[in-house]
């Protein structure tokens, strides 16, 4: 689920001076995400510059290409399609591949992480442990994050992003995609033939008033195919 963050790098972006309550976020890399009223930003440095806002109730989000002042703006579906183009996939490749048996399993292990109070859950695929994620289940924090609509804007967005780089397709399934109601991941290890390797652990979460800008598309960039957005980032 963290790996979903790490796609776009941080940018500054005016706009109207309205402020909603929000949330900053920040990993021990120094990676951040705001959240605000259902929509995120993100910005990760191995972006090379792109801006993404993922509003989860509309299952929508842009992306944006500051330093040559032209986005993207779509569905989370047509996102899947972009990105598919961006790894050069051939389109009937997406289907393809064997579907594991996800099982979830909600353990009595609790921790306390960025403040936050959170359990361990693990995914199992055919029987083996597939990853371990903390959630947090704050109340403020989901309300923030509108959870109701978590399971299908997040459970697309993390199945496409997988299947997209022809990795596994654990995070596909239906199954997986009900952990999103659960709560938000602060922590994650992952589990494969190398042995577990840990996610970078969210350290602060902390209340703040986000303006209207830093998450509305920027005005007067031009509009273009997400593929040309990725295009600078990608060279």
């Amino acid at each position: 689920m963290q790996r979903v963050l790490a796609i776009m790098l941080w940018a500054l972006l005016l706009g109207p001076l309205t402020a909603h309550a929000g949330y900053l976020i920040v990993d021990q890399n120094g990676e951040q995400v705001l959240l605000s009223t259902g929509r995120l930003k993100m910005a990760p440095k191995s972006a090379g510059g792109l801006v993404m806002v993922l509003d989860v109730g509309r299952g929508r989000l842009w992306v944006a290409d500051p330093g040559q002042q032209r986005y993207w703006e779509g569905t989370v579906d047509e996102y899947c399609e972009g990105l598919r183009g961006v790894s050069a996939m051939p389109q009937g490749d997406a289907g393809a591949g064997h579907v594991p048996k996800v099982t979830i399993q909600r353990t009595s292990v609790t921790e306390t992480i960025a403040g936050l109070p959170t359990r361990k859950y693990q995914v199992l695929a055919d029987g083996t442990l597939y990853e371990e994620l903390w959630l947090t289940s704050d109340p403020a924090l989901l309300r923030e994050l509108v959870v109701a609509r978590a399971p299908e804007t997040f459970g697309r967005m993390s199945g496409c992003l997988a299947t997209a780089g022809g990795g596994s397709r654990v995070e596909a399934t239906e199954e997986y995609r009900k952990l999103y109601s659960e709560g938000w991941p602060l922590k994650a290890v992952f589990h494969g033939p190398g042995g577990a390797t840990p996610g970078t652990p969210v350290t602060r979460v902390e209340p703040r008033v986000i303006p209207e800008g830093e998450l509305t598309r920027p005005a007067g960039f031009t509009a273009v195919p997400l593929l040309d957005v990725f295009g600078r980032a990608s060279r």
